[in-house]
């Protein structure tokens, strides 16, 4: 593709994502500086939508992007737009509370991305394996139960029940309290939530000790907000807007399709990239952009991202998501 191709192009795309609308030659003379007549223009777009790269609406003499021209621009023509002074101050305040907990963090920044760019902000939390204990506080509810407030190694905070059979006194929970964190520190005895019960049943007065862990079975936690942003209200075909809405709905089907995604290898950490919905082989995804960047949390992958209307301002989202990507890096670093 030649220099006045690519800059034809890249008019062509810029005009339909700001007003939805196909666009001719006469306006690409007059509104985009691309210092060459109509006639011209025309001619070149000719060429494109001889390369699938354009296409006509209707029967009007404009043309609109192809999926194929969408991805020629993500891959090699979009201008990574900086974000305003405004948006860089509404991250910081987001960050500038004082989230000590991953999911804290995690929630948050799928709340500030739909917010911040009128899309769906969607955050994927890597499933660590085997987490080790770093504090445990065992607080006194009543004889026969107790809560436990775990601090893991990698800074998630889990809160648990145990259960006694036999009374045990809220001096001897206190006790013992003391007895685990001791272990911890002093004789640097690494144990993850599992092993905890077994830990405490070979203590005096928690032989017959119960662990409720409802977390136990979690796997990647998905925090997503902004679902009513994707549901088009002035869309005629209403079954798939119903469809769209179920699909939305299930944020443990569409966390499926992420973590599928990335457990591919081919995405960087740290590296922003752009998904057409068309490529997750999902029908109700295919009017969709996906823009996310991974990051990784002692081996396992997780995603920071957004998900929007093919029609979506890219330039602006690309740069949004690689700032707050960098944001959330230096909170994980503040509380490990």
């Amino acid at each position: 593709m030649n220099e006045r191709e690519r800059a034809i192009l890249t008019a062509i795309i810029t005009h339909y994502l700001e007003y939805g609308e196909s666009v001719g030659s006469r306006t690409l003379e007059k509104k985009y500086n691309i210092g060459v007549s109509s006639a011209t223009i025309r001619n070149v777009m000719a060429d494109l939508e001889d390369q699938g790269l354009i296409e006509k609406m209707h029967t009007s003499s404009g043309r609109v992007p192809t999926n194929s021209g969408y991805k020629l621009y993500v891959e090699e023509l979009i201008k990574i737009r900086k974000i305003s002074l405004n948006e860089k101050k509404r991250i910081e305040e987001v960050y500038k509370n004082k989230i000590n907990q991953i999911d804290s963090i995690m929630e948050e920044t799928s709340k500030l991305l739909s917010k911040i760019t009128s899309y769906a902000g969607i955050v994927i939390e890597p499933f660590i394996k085997e987490e080790s204990i770093k504090k445990v506080e065992l607080v006194h509810v009543n004889n026969h139960m107790s809560l436990a407030v775990i601090v893991m190694n990698n800074s998630h905070v889990k809160t648990i029940n145990l259960y006694y059979e036999n009374p045990v006194t809220e001096t001897e929970v206190k006790e013992s309290n003391s007895i685990l964190n001791r272990l911890i520190t002093e004789q640097n005895i690494t144990f993850t939530v599992s092993e905890l019960e077994k830990l405490l049943q070979r203590m005096n007065k928690f032989e017959h000790i119960k662990i409720e862990d409802k977390s136990s079975n979690e796997k990647e936690k998905i925090f997503f907000d902004g679902i009513s942003n994707l549901l088009d209200s002035n869309a005629t075909n209403v079954e798939a807007v119903i469809d769209r809405a179920k699909l939305l709905n299930r944020p443990d089907y569409l966390k499926s399709i992420f973590v599928k995604l990335i457990e591919t290898d081919k995405y960087k950490n740290g590296e922003v990239y752009i998904v057409f919905g068309e490529d997750f082989e999902v029908k109700e995804l295919e009017d969709f952009s996906f823009v996310f960047s991974v990051y990784t949390v002692e081996g396992s992958k997780g995603i920071i991202g957004v998900i929007g209307p093919k029609r979506m301002e890219y330039s602006k989202t690309v740069g949004l998501v690689n700032h707050v990507s960098v944001e959330v890096k230096k909170m994980m670093k503040k509380i490990e």
